[in-house]
């Protein structure tokens, strides 16, 4: 009679072997790496905060009217930090990251500020300009 492949086998009926855990030797690298993150530039997150402020803030600049004095200054500041941002990602030749982050907040802080300019026109065209439009244009009366 032959013996089975692999060797001695354990008795039926007997618990299974616990399980091996890898353990690397010393000097054996890890199974894997952790994640290599690079820091963000100074600027991007609050660009990138800024900028959704400002957008959040937008229906009370339609509302009240006095938001354009929130939303547009926190927009013009979002849009700056973030080409400053911008330019420090580029200049870094790959050590710092956020231009995403940078980027967002261009895009965003540029919205509410275009927004809340147009508001402003929109406000000073319709508040101003249109009463003496209407009171121009003659009324039949009875």
């Amino acid at each position: 009679m032959s013996e089975p492949p692999g060797g001695n086998l354990p008795p039926p009926g007997s618990p299974p072997p616990p399980p091996q855990q890898y353990q690397p030797g010393s000097g054996q690298p890890y199974p894997y790496a952790p994640p290599y993150r690079v820091p963000d530039a100074s600027g991007a997150v609050p660009a990138m905060v800024l900028g959704i402020i400002s957008i959040c803030a937008l229906p009370l600049a339609c509302c009240c009217g006095l938001g354009e004095l929130v939303v547009i200054p926190l927009g013009i500041v979002a849009v700056v930090l973030g080409f400053m941002a911008r330019n420090r990602v580029a200049a870094s030749q790959g050590t710092l990251g956020g231009g995403s982050k940078a980027l967002a907040g261009i895009v965003t802080g540029a919205t509410a500020a275009a927004i809340g300019i147009m508001l402003v026109v929109a406000i000073f065209v319709f508040g101003f300009v249109s009463p003496s439009i209407l009171n121009a244009i003659p009324t039949p009366s009875g």
